[in-house]
Parts: structure tokens; C-alpha cells; sequence
């Protein structure tokens, strides 16, 4: 009953060592107050993350905002992305599991825009060169990828365009594929 009189859900983030694509206990408790809220009440309250990682200037921004923060500066960084590559299949998996924080962020708090979805497929699952690397290191990272990338159009959060839709369809089918070929300890190739 307290959750349909709530307007505002606040998170404060003292430190940029970790964002909200970090861990799924951030989209867990502030994306589900949000959700909850939205459920009793038939609407979603403001969301606000404050940055007082730098006590002289503290900043806040709305989840959404943060969320494009977080996307420009990290998950779409070639650095990052090149960092993660460096780890192999620790790093691959690591990306996946972005892409599951960043989904689950949607579902619970609707912060992505149909284009930072459109960016992941583009950055993760599309690209020729990230293809093979996943292949190689950790084939169930692009799997998994292209699986929440697919998720997110079938439950509308995604108005991806038709010819998308296919292409990750067609990424997720030839992974699978190689999977299922290569059970029993065999090598991907």
C-alpha cells in the first residue's frame, strides 16, 4: 500500500569503480522498487541515481540518463570492449552478462532506448570480428547474447526492424548449431 503513494526511488553511487551495468543486485532492488511502484500504482515513480564519487561535485541523473552515461562511456568504449577480449572467456562472459544487466534493467525499469539495444547487437553479436572471437573463447557468451537481444523484441521492449530480427535469429541458430555439434568436449571451430 506504501508503494502506491511513492513518487521517487533514489540509488546513490559513491564510487565509479562499478555502474549500473555491473551487477544484477543494482537492477534487482532499485529497478524493482521502480517495478513494484509502477505495479501498485499504474505508474513508474521518477528514478534518480546520484554520483558522489567526487564529494566537491556530486551529480544526479534520472536512471535513464545514467544508463546512456554508463553506455557511452563503458559498454560501447572500444577500450573496454578491447579489455574484455584481453581476459578471453572470462572477458566474453563478462560481456554477456552486461547484456543480461542491461536487459534486466529494461525489464524492471524501462531505462534503454530502442538504440543502445540496437548498439549491442551491432557492437556484440553483429560485428564479424566479435563473432569469431566469441566462438573462439566462450561460444555461449554470443548465445546468450543474441538470446536477450531476441528476448527484448519478442516482450516489445525492442522495436528492432524486421531485417535485425532476422539477422540475430540467424547468429543464433548457427551458434546453437555449433554447439550442439560440438558437445561431448570437442573443440569449436
Amino acid at each position: 500500500r506504501r508503494l502506491s503513494v511513492m513518487d521517487i526511488a533514489v540509488k546513490n553511487v559513491d564510487t565509479r569503480e562499478y555502474d549500473m551495468m555491473d551487477s544484477d543486485d543494482f537492477y534487482s532492488y532499485h529497478g524493482g522498487m521502480i517495478a513494484a511502484v509502477k505495479a501498485f500504482k499504474g505508474k513508474s515513480p521518477r528514478s534518480y541515481i546520484g554520483d558522489s564519487s567526487d564529494p566537491e561535485r556530486t551529480k544526479v541523473r534520472t536512471a535513464e540518463e545514467e544508463a546512456k552515461y554508463v553506455f557511452r562511456a563503458r559498454v560501447l568504449n572500444p577500450r573496454w570492449i578491447k579489455s574484455m577480449q584481453r581476459h578471453g572467456y572470462k572477458g566474453a562472459g563478462d560481456i554477456s552478462r552486461m547484456v543480461d544487466i542491461a536487459f534486466g534493467w529494461d525489464a524492471t525499469a524501462e531505462v534503454l532506448e530502442d538504440w543502445m539495444y540496437e548498439e549491442l547487437a551491432k557492437k556484440y553479436a553483429l560485428d564479424k570480428n566479435m563473432q569469431e572471437w566469441f566462438k573462439e573463447v566462450n561460444p555461449y557468451a554470443l548465445q546468450n547474447i543474441t538470446e536477450r537481444l531476441l528476448e527484448a523484441i519478442k516482450r516489445g521492449m525492442w522495436q528492432a526492424e524486421e531485417k535485425m530480427k532476422k539477422e540475430l535469429q540467424k547468429i543464433y541458430l548457427d551458434i546453437e548449431g555449433i554447439l550442439e555439434e560440438n558437445q561431448g568436449g570437442g573443440k569449436v571451430k
